[in-house]
C-alpha cells in the first residue's frame, strides 16, 4: 500500500494541511456565516418568545387579580343587597304585623261592645222576667214554710 509507505508521507502531509487550510477557509467564508445567523436568529426569536411569555404571564396575573378583586366586590355587594332586602322585608313584616294588631285589637273592642250590649239587652229584657220569677220562688217558698 502506498499510503503506509514513509517515502510519501511528507507530501501526503502537505495536501493534507493544503486541503485542511482550504476546507477550513470555504467553510469559514460560505457555511459558517449562514449557520451563525440562523443560530443567532433562533436564539433572538426564543429570547422574544420567552419575554413574551413573561409579559402573557404578568398580564394574566394582572387580571387574574382584577378578576378576584372584580368578584370579591360583587360578593360584597350581594351580601349588602341581601342585608338591605332582608331588612326591608323585616320593617315591612313588622309593620305589616303591628297594622294585623290593631286590626284584631280593633275588631276585639267592636266585639266587646256588642257583647256588652247585647248582655245590657239581655238583662233589660230579663229583669221584668226574672221579677216575676224571683217573686213566684218566694211564693213557693213561703207557701212550703207555711205548710
Amino acid at each position: 500500500m502506498p499510503q503506509l509507505d514513509p517515502t510519501w508521507f511528507a507530501s501526503q502531509l502537505f495536501w493534507l494541511a493544503i486541503t485542511f487550510i482550504t476546507l477550513y477557509i470555504l467553510m469559514a467564508r460560505f457555511v459558517l456565516p449562514p449557520l451563525q445567523e440562523v443560530i443567532a436568529r433562533r436564539l433572538q426569536t426564543k429570547e422574544q418568545d420567552v419575554a413574551a411569555a413573561e409579559a402573557m404571564k404578568l398580564e394574566a396575573q394582572a387580571a387574574k387579580a382584577d378578576y378576584e378583586r372584580a368578584l370579591s366586590e360583587s360578593r360584597q355587594k350581594a351580601q349588602g343587597l341581601i342585608a338591605e332586602v332582608a331588612l326591608a322585608s323585616k320593617a315591612k313584616a313588622e309593620q305589616a304585623s303591628r297594622d294585623l294588631d290593631a286590626q284584631v285589637a280593633k275588631k276585639l273592642a267592636d266585639a266587646t261592645q256588642k257583647i256588652a250590649a247585647k248582655k245590657q239587652e239581655l238583662i233589660q229584657a230579663l229583669s221584668p222576667a226574672t221579677g216575676e220569677l224571683a217573686s213566684l220562688i218566694a211564693d213557693r217558698l213561703t207557701q212550703n214554710a207555711k205548710g
